[in-house]
């Protein structure tokens, strides 16, 4: 998510029922569908299913892409299940494309250019699968209000009309629909909680990234198999200012206490981050950073080995570290934040349907129960209960170790309000996410875009004059003192002070509007 997530909302999504049984039948799953109200955690009534009755439809072949780590060898048996209800539904299968997170862009990319026939994939509005970009390309199928409310009336129903606009394109229409969780972000420190005890760490003496420099000297020092600090390519990041309102994916920066909201270029934040860039510099030296960070592409293969003391997360939410514990080898983590926290939009999860697809309806359909679908959803999410999980009541699971099936990826596949609970995840944990995202900051450059149309070339040569610094400076791997002024001059020469410009001018047009 995560990031993503990396990032979303929930409720506890209780409700249910449909059928009584007998007692001693057992339950018919096909009666547990769900449609969780998210701005308020309580119980709520099954709804009757707007779509059609599956037997009036013809019968379909779906696909459907979206990015995830090693699912198990039981992926296809869990397809097969997964199929077997599906159909029942809306008499539709579903081929699950499941990719690794660093291949998922280049993949998708060469599909959509080779023009490959697909039905779905997982998009985000700054991340994988970038929603304007590939808007732009044509690539995306507009999702209009007439066939949301014929397709997926349940679905739209969960998602609060004021978050729905954060959905909406430069051109005003909608290509995507959310995967609703959390719409949050927080910046956090994940700290393995072994070390935390063993070194009695007083988390809450950090503040900014700065402060565990103390802690990762200790662990350097004492912990010769662990790595202090871990990062890859998908991971850097950690530099904060609480002085601004700029949380990546924002399009635009500025000043917490500058009125007018004046945008700093990216350029001026290269500058102002070079003790950033200094410090990771000097890490790395000191062998706290691991040396393949900058060529790693994915830092959840190096977390797997649980020798990752520190790390970091850019989505921090409730009751997260249950999955933060799966990606670190088994052990307990804590979060401590280092940001403030965002509100962020729904657009930062979504799933996409390919102008490509032959049928877009039902595609909007399997959306529709992907939302709203307790037993599609966490069928998804965690597999076969007995095979890959256990029940121990109505709300908790525990996962089966080893058993087959285990992508950790929920925030993937739809509305987590629907999730069965894990671990230490409290009952009240979708509660206190729709909390995080009522309290939330909302920036002054929430619903800001930039529009690219005028800088197409230029966004494509600053992209990779980034691929050739960014990194590397933000992993510590090079010297700023020699790096970041080439960086700067590369950038200005490949049209940086051109998108500056036209940001600034349509940054100003958004604040006028708004009355700012």
């Amino acid at each position: 998510m995560k990031k993503g997530k990396k990032a979303y909302l929930s409720s506890v999504a209780i409700m249910l029922l449909s059928m009584t049984v007998l007692a001693g039948c057992k339950s018919d799953p096909a009666s547990e569908t769900t449609s969780p109200k998210a701005t308020t955690p309580t119980t709520t009534a099954s709804t009757t299913p707007a779509t059609p009755a599956p037997s009036t439809l013809p019968e379909v072949k779906l696909t459907f892409y979206y990015p995830s780590n090693p699912p198990g060898k039981d992926q296809a048996l869990v397809n097969e299940e997964i199929n077997k209800y599906v159909k029942s539904k809306i008499n539709a299968t579903i081929d699950l494309k499941p990719l690794s997170f660093d291949e998922y862009d280049p993949k998708m990319n060469t599909i959509m250019a080779s023009g490959e026939a697909f039905d779905l994939a997982w998009g985000s509005k700054y991340w994988l699968l970038s929603y304007q970009p590939n808007i732009d390309k044509g690539a995306l199928l507009e999702l209009t209000d007439a066939m949301i409310s014929k397709y997926a009336p349940e679905a739209r129903k969960n998602i609060p009309d004021k978050f729905w606009p954060d959905m909406k394109a430069t051109d005003g229409k909608v290509y995507g629909f959310p995967v609703y969780q959390i719409a949050a972000k927080t910046k956090s420190l994940v700290i393995q909680k072994q070390f935390v005890d063993k070194y009695k760490l007083d988390v809450n003496s950090i503040k900014t990234y700065k402060d565990i420099e103390p802690f990762l000297k200790t662990i350097k020092d004492n912990e010769k198999d662990v790595i202090p600090f871990g990062m890859a390519q998908n991971s850097w990041g950690l530099y904060t200012d609480p002085n601004l309102v700029a949380a990546d994916g924002l399009a635009v920066a500025y000043k917490k206490d500058d009125k007018t909201y004046t945008s700093i270029t990216k350029i001026q934040q290269l500058q102002n981050k070079k003790d950033f860039f200094t410090t990771m510099h000097n890490w790395s030296k000191a062998g706290y950073i691991n040396e393949d960070a900058p060529l790693l592409k994915n830092i959840v293969d190096l977390k797997k080995k649980g020798k990752v003391a520190v790390s970091l997360e850019f989505t921090t939410k409730p009751g997260g570290e249950v999955d933060e514990m799966v990606n670190n080898g088994g052990n307990a983590v804590v979060y401590v934040p280092i940001s403030d926290s965002y509100f962020t939009g729904v657009a930062s999860a979504m799933q996409v349907i390919s102008k490509t697809s032959k049928n877009p309806e039902r595609a909007l359909m399997f959306i529709n129960l992907l939302n709203t679908d307790k037993v599609l959803y966490n069928l998804i999410s965690n597999g076969m209960e007995g095979k890959h999980y256990t029940k121990k009541d109505d709300k908790y699971i525990e996962p089966i170790k080893d058993s087959g099936y285990a992508p950790n990826v929920d925030w993937v596949f739809g509305n987590q309000f629907n999730a069965y609970l894990k671990g230490a995840q409290t009952p009240d944990v979708w509660a206190k996410t729709i909390q995080l995202n009522e309290s939330a900051m909302v920036p002054v450059s929430y619903g800001f875009d930039v529009n690219r149309d005028s800088i197409k070339s230029e966004v494509a040569n600053v992209t990779a004059v980034d691929n050739e610094f960014q990194v590397a400076l933000e992993t510590g791997a090079v010297d700023p003192a020699d790096q970041l002024q080439k960086y700067i001059d590369k950038l200005k020469a490949a049209g940086q002070d051109k998108i500056d410009a036209e940001t600034t001018k349509q940054w100003q047009a958004f604040l006028k509007a708004k009355g700012l």
